[in-house]
């Protein structure tokens, strides 16, 4: 799912620049995408408390497979205004169902295995998304979009059935001996919001870096890896958590590897080689990682309500995606410094930790 999204997220980018969009016309598509997304995926995880969790991820993907057919007819730049977040809203029917759907076939024993076999299937996807579609632009143009729907095509007729409302409740009901659920509860918060800034963090570097990157006398295939860097540590992390079960419900864990993530953005700020930035970049993607796996287990680790909780580690993963980069951006305006952006979002990443901090030592103690 997500190889056949990011094919079409990066063509989207690239075409609109080709189309002699600006920085600000450019801004916006990102924010187009997770306004949407993040104002509907709760909406999308409650309904599949209800339905049929598969059929609806169904519906959501065969939307976004008929709009990225739309878009293959594009020609200005304001068409991806308009089906961005088309996409978006069947994503926030396709995404917090399928979480909900893998929880329900899971026992407390194989929740997080098969969450981790998800991670590494996402990351994986959408890293070959993104180079597909820089590939397809030279080769297919707009045309890329198809090669996109054709993807999702196939998927709409792989999705499984699973019974009504998911079997809510079967799995993980009655079997479950894992930390009280004041414990759960606090995890669960911390990880929301660590989720939130750890996407606003890797959002921000992948929106702002390439205008420091060309000061810097840098090319294109510099950025690629730099950037790279950030999918590679993220994915490492996913098996890593998926192999080993000591991270859960501890404190240690999640806050030390955020707390390194903003301290090794920081470097991006600075002049340092290539080969320096890269291993700097695999601690960022290794707090988004544990970000990301604390959430989605700690939001799913329990046996009512999944898509709506679900629907929430979404909304608060969209969130992040615009509001920190948005931010980021309007406090680099105001400085007028290419630089400030990893200042800001590694000071919010530390804020967030803080705040963290609070709400698991204050139930701790």
């Amino acid at each position: 799912m997500d190889y056949t999204i990011y094919i079409a997220l990066s063509l989207a980018p690239l075409l609109a620049e080709e189309w002699g969009a600006g920085p600000l016309e450019l801004g916006i598509l990102p924010v187009a995408l997770a306004l949407s997304y993040a104002t509907t995926a709760i909406l999308g995880g409650r309904i599949s408390d209800r339905v049929s969790r598969t059929s609806l991820a169904r519906f959501g993907l065969a939307l976004i497979v008929l709009t990225f057919l739309g878009l293959s007819r594009a020609s200005e730049v304001w068409h991806f205004y308009l089906g961005l977040p088309v996409a978006a809203f069947g994503m926030a029917f396709f995404w917090p169902a399928l979480q909900a759907a893998i929880a329900d076939e899971s026992t407390p024993e194989t929740l997080s295995r098969n969450l981790g076999w998800f991670n590494i299937c996402w990351s994986t996807g959408k890293g070959l998304g993104v180079l597909t579609g820089g590939i397809l632009l030279g080769t297919l143009g707009k045309d890329g979009f198809i090669a996109a729907a054709g993807v999702g095509t196939l998927l709409v007729f792989l999705m499984p059935k699973v019974p009504r409302g998911g079997g809510e409740g079967r799995a993980l009901a009655g079997t479950d001996t894992g930390p009280p659920a004041g414990v759960r509860n606090s995890f669960r918060m911390a990880a929301l919001i660590a989720n939130f800034t750890a996407f606003g963090l890797a959002t921000s570097i992948l929106n702002h870096y390439p205008k420091w990157n060309s000061i810097l006398g840098r090319t294109g295939v510099d950025y690629g890896i730099v950037v790279g860097g950030i999918f590679l540590g993220q994915t490492i992390v996913f098996v890593l958590l998926q192999k080993f079960s000591g991270w859960r419900y501890r404190v240690r864990p999640l806050l030390l590897l955020q707390g390194f993530s903003a301290l090794a953005a920081l470097a991006l700020a600075t002049a340092l080689p290539v080969g320096v930035l890269v291993p700097l970049m695999v601690l960022v993607g290794g707090g988004l990682g544990i970000c990301y796996y604390s959430s989605i287990y700690y939001s799913l680790h329990s046996d009512t309500a999944r898509g709506g909780r679900a629907g929430l580690h979404e909304a608060m993963l969209g969130s992040g995606n615009f509001a920190l980069p948005l931010l980021a951006g309007m406090a680099a305006s105001l400085a007028h410094s290419p630089r400030v952006p990893y200042l800001f979002i590694a000071a919010a990443v530390l804020l967030s930790v803080a705040i963290q901090s609070v709400i698991l030592f204050r139930r701790r103690l």
